[in-house]
């Protein structure tokens, strides 16, 4: 039963394929990325890729907050087995530019290949297989395709869930395709689970207890890169002796429910400069021209990008002229933090699950999340549990707590201690999960 489950997955994809080509070429009209690398998608390689190290691990991190997961275990792997190839996967272009970006030394000297993930027809999956030959293979939190999973188990190579986190949400998604889902999970070798609510429904999705680790959450354990740090506290010095308040990693329609808040608040920011960083490189302009259009602001939006040629005199000027700076630069979120004197965390305000408010604590920022954390549901309860995290009902509250974080000095600085406290004391989902792999 499981084999023809996996036959039929199989022929309904396959005979959608046109439709994925449809979908690639309308996402590049907002995104030209989509347009490019078809065959890594297709698995339609020109020549063998098979890398002559013996250990060859395909980790597949989906976009940009995996890819990022993904890093602190990456670095340990290269330090216990600097032989190793690492083979990265990704489905989004965002994923794909955070991975140049982080890993672009191993890329360079031939260590690490990176292709966007083939599409899970069994064709193209074996193509893949074929043209990398993989001997692990570790998949980042959530993205779990059956015929992957499938292929590895016929070709008795070890596959793994790492990081692995199942929302309330996922999971009854899950149970609805558990005729398909149910099989896929039960195919990893073992499971490193965020949180015993993750393997509490691990288990009930059929995985043995036995194949279940809880290993804790990798993102406590990534470093911020010291040149994002150092040029985060150079453009701070710039900026002078104006408060930053930072909407970090927003999605849409959570920059017009602050504006509309904004409306009835602006006098609680006198000396505040707005830095604005959309999660979605296709949203820079649609939110730079709702900013503007809003009239909320005298002077012109800056965009991140444009001081990147310029002078320290000319940078200087331009942000001592604007109230909001639009964050349209890739990859550079620490430095956006380090900015920052509150981070107000998007992907909450409204119903999307949230998005990885672990990054702004790790630096010691006060930080603000709205009501809609779904997607990291035991965290956000233990970090606001520690005090570490700010949990808002609203927009407005939340414009209103991080008002009184800039007034209170005090409360700031006790806001900041929690904050490094808390994710200090997570540390080690590293070690406990390469323990668990041992590649």
């Amino acid at each position: 039963m499981k084999g023809l489950m996996v036959v039929v997955y199989s022929i309904v994809l396959f005979v959608l394929q046109p439709f994925a080509c449809i979908y690639l070429l309308l996402r590049a009209r907002k995104q030209p990325e989509y347009a490019k690398h078809w065959h890594e998608r297709f698995a339609l390689y020109l020549h063998q890729r098979q890398h002559p190290s013996p250990l060859r691990i395909w980790i597949h991190a989906v976009s940009l907050g995996e890819t990022r997961a993904a890093a602190p275990l990456i670095e340990a792997l290269y330090a216990q087995s600097p032989q190793a190839h690492v083979i990265l996967t990704h489905t989004t272009p965002t994923g794909r530019a955070a991975g140049q970006s982080l890993f672009a030394t191993y890329l360079a000297d031939g260590r690490m290949s990176q292709v966007y993930v083939p599409y899970d027809t069994y064709g193209a999956v074996s193509r893949f297989f074929r043209t990398f030959a993989p001997t692990h293979i570790w998949v980042m939190e959530t993205e779990v395709w059956p015929n992957m999973v499938a292929t590895a188990n016929r070709l008795h190579i070890p596959i793994h869930l790492v990081n692995g986190r199942l929302s309330k949400k996922s999971f009854r998604q899950t149970l609805s395709f558990y005729w398909l889902m149910g099989h896929a999970y039960k195919g990893f070798n073992g499971i490193c689970a965020q949180t015993p609510i993750d393997s509490v429904r691990y288990q009930k999705l059929g995985v043995s207890a036995n194949r279940i680790t809880v290993t804790g959450n990798l993102k406590f354990d990534m470093r911020p890169p010291k040149p994002q740090i150092e040029e985060g506290r150079r453009l701070k010095r710039f900026i002078g002796n104006r408060s930053v308040v930072m909407l970090a990693s927003t999605r849409d329609g959570e920059e017009s429910q602050w504006l509309s808040a904004l409306k009835y608040l602006k006098n609680f920011f006198p000396n505040v400069q707005w830095w604005v960083v959309p999660r979605h490189p296709q949203r820079f302009n649609d939110v730079s021209q709702l900013i503007e259009q809003s009239e909320l602001f005298p002077t012109p939006v800056v965009r991140k990008s444009m001081l990147e040629n310029l002078s320290d005199g000319e940078i200087q000027t331009q942000l001592a002229q604007t109230d909001v700076v639009l964050g349209d630069t890739m990859g550079q979120m620490f430095m956006y933090y380090t900015i920052s004197d509150v981070v107000m965390m998007g992907g909450a305000w409204l119903p999307l699950g949230g998005q990885n408010f672990l990054e702004p604590l790790s630096i010691g920022k006060p930080t603000l999340i709205g009501p809609h954390t779904f997607n990291f549901g035991q965290i956000t309860v233990d970090a606001t549990k520690a005090g570490a995290l700010l949990q808002c009902h609203s927009m407005v509250q939340g414009l209103e707590i991080a008002s009184n974080l800039l007034n209170n000095s005090e409360q700031n600085t006790l806001q900041q201690h929690r904050a490094e406290a808390f994710c200090l004391a997570h540390q080690g989902a590293v070690k406990r999960t390469l323990s668990i792999l041992q590649p």
